[in-house]
């Protein structure tokens, strides 16, 4: 088990400071990894699959639910 935190940022940003610009950036959290690897599964479980109904709305509940599943799954890999 590391220390690190279960479900992190994917994509934080820190806040930015400008002195010539009043806008500057706040800090953002970004997405969560468990997205961003559900995001990357739902791409490759996309691509394996072959004369799927795409409209269905059965189909994409299942495709979300593996692609959820799979981050799971990476997430717990990176426990070891």
């Amino acid at each position: 088990m590391t220390d690190r935190p279960e479900n992190p940022p994917a994509f934080p940003r820190p806040h930015s400071e400008d002195r010539f610009n009043e806008d500057a950036a706040a800090a953002q959290r970004g997405m969560t990894l468990r997205d961003y690897f559900a995001a990357a599964a739902l791409t490759g479980h996309i691509s394996c699959i072959s004369g799927a109904n795409l409209t269905s709305e059965k189909w994409h509940a299942e495709a979300a639910r593996l692609s959820y599943q799979t981050a799971d799954a990476m997430l717990k890999a990176r426990e070891s």
